[in-house]
């Protein structure tokens, strides 16, 4: 995993490649949101953009909607933003984007693009 905070834009980057499984996507999520550079009220921009979803298990997307419920308000409530390229991926990604808007506080949306995905983060940035 890679991690980049970006203070100016208020987003914290993670990217992971590679074969993965739910633990793995949860682990980072812990250590993007432990880092001392992380604040409440940042977005998180996945960059799934190299990602292999073909180990992840389907049954366990709702969890993964429902984990960063047990976190406080300012990062259980923030904008998250996935770039997925391959078709599988994009698939599994929306289909968690459906189960965190049925149970998580975040206002998760899914690109193509890591350049799509900051700009809807930026959206009313400056308002």
């Amino acid at each position: 995993m890679d991690l980049k905070i970006d203070e100016t834009k208020n987003i914290a980057y993670i990217k992971i490649t590679g074969k993965v499984r739910s633990q793995d996507i949860l682990d980072a999520l812990d250590l993007a949101v432990s880092s001392e550079k992380y604040k409440k009220g940042m977005g998180r921009l996945w960059d799934f953009t190299q990602i292999d979803l073909t180990s992840l298990e389907s049954n366990a997307i709702p969890a993964m909607a429902q984990y960063s419920l047990q976190f406080p308000a300012g990062i259980r409530d923030v904008k998250v933003a996935f770039a997925v390229k391959k078709p599988m991926e994009y698939g599994l990604t929306r289909m968690f984007q459906t189960y965190s808007d049925m149970y998580a506080e975040s206002q998760v949306m899914v690109f193509n693009t890591v350049k799509k995905a900051e700009e809807w983060m930026m959206e009313d940035k400056d308002t």
